[in-house]
């Protein structure tokens, strides 16, 4: 098994050598040792693997992982979206439901014969949007940041890439524009982010805690994303801040609202990230002093996309164009990534995701060292 850098990449690497279906203890443990140091890792070539093999090999990775993460009988967000008709068009394979299955078209697969993407209406009013909220980006971390913790790992295996055109990718006074290959998921690292900070802001960061909505992506589900898609466009929100009527948030007295740590460690490199999630954001915790300070929510979504912004530069992101049997493994605690919109009426898509939850939440290092005095 051989390792090298994505070409022009600013992280990640591909895998040579490596049957996901057969992959030893020692292979597993080098694949899952890259994924640490290089947030993600690309293993081509898995088109004979079966759903049962995906689902072993990830869980080989990952066996802390607890529930599946998109379970539509379990996950508050996904049970809500089949209540609605499942417009999404999102699938688990019924004999094997740690596989969900995604993308665009009519499909007889495994069982599934179904129409992927519904009707998109549930991505916003863009045309051929593949994010929720609409547009082109949505930057986000895998999760249901309400009654269970993100995963450490995020698995995708592409089964069938559209074959339409691809188009580029504009940022808001990002960087150039990125060319797209149709279908392609964009990545950017937490990690990148948080180096990018200034030592104050580092600092004012390692002191940052995050509370999360309840029930969040129910909540802002009517919300478009801002063209970078580090935001939401939440005109309500911003005409009170504008007016100099926020008030500082308060924590939730719902007991499965999430509160994390706006940096996350990676305890086997000790590297940082900053990982919040913007759409399911509620407000900021920080510290002044020996003072904790509890900001509102649209100025707590401000600073977070001016913290986020320089890991979105074009040459900081990573697009993955997918090829038939492409198995992508990443970090889901140090890496960003969104769909990048635009298929056309006739493009298909299919693709296989697993991700299971965390059965604790994130930490950060600085986090640790106080629990230890």
């Amino acid at each position: 098994m051989q390792f090298q850098p994505i070409a022009n990449a600013p992280f990640g690497v591909i895998a040579h050598d490596v049957d996901c279906a057969s992959a030893s203890a020692d292979d597993i443990a080098r694949v899952k040792s890259e994924v640490h140091d290089h947030q993600l890792v690309v293993i081509r070539n898995q088109k004979h693997l079966t759903p049962q093999e995906e689902v072993s090999f990830y869980r080989a990775v990952y066996p802390e992982g607890t529930s599946v993460w998109r379970h539509q009988r379990e996950n508050p967000w996904e049970k809500y979206k089949v209540e609605q008709g499942n417009k999404a068009g999102t699938y688990q394979i019924p004999s094997e439901p740690g596989v969900l299955v995604l993308g665009k078209g009519e499909i007889d697969h495994y069982g599934l014969r179904v129409t992927l993407g519904g009707d998109r209406a549930a991505y916003g009013k863009t045309a051929g949007s593949q994010v929720l909220g609409g547009g082109a980006l949505q930057w986000h971390i895998d999760g249901t940041f309400y009654g269970h913790a993100p995963g450490h790992y995020t698995q995708m295996r592409c089964i069938e890439p559209p074959t339409g055109k691809g188009h580029w990718l504009e940022h808001l006074d990002l960087g150039d524009p990125l060319w797209c290959p149709a279908g392609a998921t964009a990545f950017a690292s937490g990690r990148i982010a948080y180096d990018a900070l200034t030592e104050a802001e580092r600092e004012a960061c390692l002191d940052t805690k995050v509370h999360y909505l309840p029930k969040p992506f129910e909540t802002t589900y009517s919300l478009a994303n801002s063209q970078n898609g580090l935001s939401v466009v939440d005109p309500d929100a911003e005409a009170i801040s504008e007016g100099g009527n926020e008030v500082p948030g308060a924590p939730f007295a719902d007991p499965a609202a999430q509160v994390y740590p706006l940096v996350w460690t990676c305890p086997d490199t000790r590297r940082q990230a900053l990982m919040p999630q913007p759409r399911c954001l509620a407000f900021l915790e920080t510290k002044k002093g020996a003072k904790r300070q509890f900001l509102g929510m649209t100025a707590s979504r401000r600073l977070v996309e001016n913290w986020m912004r320089p890991a979105v530069f074009a040459d900081q992101v990573y697009i993955h164009d997918w090829q038939a049997g492409d198995l992508v493994l990443w970090y889901n605690h140090s890496v960003w990534h969104s769909a990048t919109g635009k298929l056309a009426p006739e493009d298909r898509r299919l693709m296989h995701l697993s991700a299971f939850n965390a059965g604790s939440a994130p930490v950060c290092l600085r986090d640790q060292r106080e629990a230890a005095t």
